[in-house]
């Protein structure tokens, strides 16, 4: 039997173009949908998988994602910052 997996990665950098002008003054995974945000219902459905530890990468307005995930319990969060473009 396979083990599910203890680390996941969320891919939160996005510009969020065909959002706008929604994503003009806030990231996509801080959109709210139905009183949560895009992030908050992944990160809570990988928690609820059993995820210990979350990968979120950042690029645009990265701050704010960075604040909203600093009051989370779980998972655990790791930023990859990503600000600069490769």
């Amino acid at each position: 039997m396979t083990a599910n997996p203890r680390t996941a990665m969320v891919l939160a950098a996005g510009l969020g173009k065909r959002m706008r002008p929604i994503t003009d003054t806030i990231p996509k995974p801080l959109v709210e949908i139905a009183g949560k945000t895009l992030l908050d219902w992944g990160l809570d459905s990988l928690a609820s998988a059993g995820v210990d530890k979350a990968v979120v990468n950042v690029h645009y307005l990265p701050d704010q994602i960075i604040a909203h995930i600093a009051d989370r319990g779980a998972p655990r969060i790791a930023i990859s910052d990503e600000r600069e473009m490769l």
